[in-house]
């Protein structure tokens, strides 16, 4: 009796948690099952010319592309100001070498990318850019690159 009584509890258990799972996945709530569009529109457009260029080491994207407000910040408060700064800290650290950034999970908003990063070599995080609209054209007002760390994976 207690075997019967241990088996159904563990099988009822199973097809709880299934449930739930189907629930968040069809829900957008995570888990394999939740499967997002692919975002499109010109903001993606930007977000993935702007993995593009770091991938080419192509400066003259950003040169143009940078708002001359523009301000960088990272995972622990650093934030690098103008237009000129930014620039330097990409040449310095992204437009350097061969490495190659992929990028995934790709969400936009109105004036806004964020994505998931890994670039060659291990290092992973998130990345959030907003754009503002200057004539016809956008530019890169603010990034903010977080490296994974413990607790935000």
């Amino acid at each position: 009796m207690k075997r019967i009584l241990l088996i159904t509890l563990v099988s009822l258990g199973l097809v709880c948690g299934w449930t739930i799972a189907q629930d968040r996945g069809a829900r957008g709530g995570g888990g394999a099952m939740a499967q997002a569009p692919a975002a499109t529109g010109p903001i993606a457009d930007l977000a993935n010319a702007g993995v593009k260029a770091i991938n080419d080491n192509n400066a003259g994207y950003f040169e143009t592309h940078l708002a001359a407000d523009v301000v960088w910040f990272d995972e622990d408060g650093h934030a690098i100001a103008g237009k000129d700064r930014v620039l330097g800290f990409m040449k310095r650290g992204l437009l350097t070498g061969s490495k190659k950034v992929t990028m995934t999970g790709l969400r936009v908003g109105e004036n806004w990318a964020g994505y998931q990063y890994a670039i060659e070599g291990g290092r992973k995080g998130t990345q959030t850019v907003v754009y503002k609209k200057v004539g016809n054209d956008y530019q890169i007002s603010m990034i903010h690159g977080a490296v994974n760390a413990a607790g935000h994976m």
